[in-house]
């Protein structure tokens, strides 16, 4: 198979992108809106206290055991 085989779309998708660099910045922009945390500094803080340490096994261990069964 020849590995310098570049499609006609794939052609066409890196010569649009290449002419139009907002669409790259908007696609990069809705990637961060879904995958970039924004950490509100306060609500952290806040939310400190009620942080259970997790016990690599998926459930903690002093929760189970304070639980009756």
């Amino acid at each position: 198979m020849d590995k310098a085989y570049v499609s006609d779309f794939t052609r066409f998708m890196n010569r649009y992108l290449e002419q139009h660099p907002e669409v790259v910045e908007d696609q990069q922009r809705g990637w961060r809106l879904g995958w970039v945390p924004i950490i509100d500094p306060q609500a952290w803080r806040e939310a400190a206290p009620d942080f259970v340490e997790d016990d690599t096994y998926g459930f903690n261990w002093f929760t189970w055991r304070t639980h009756a069964h």
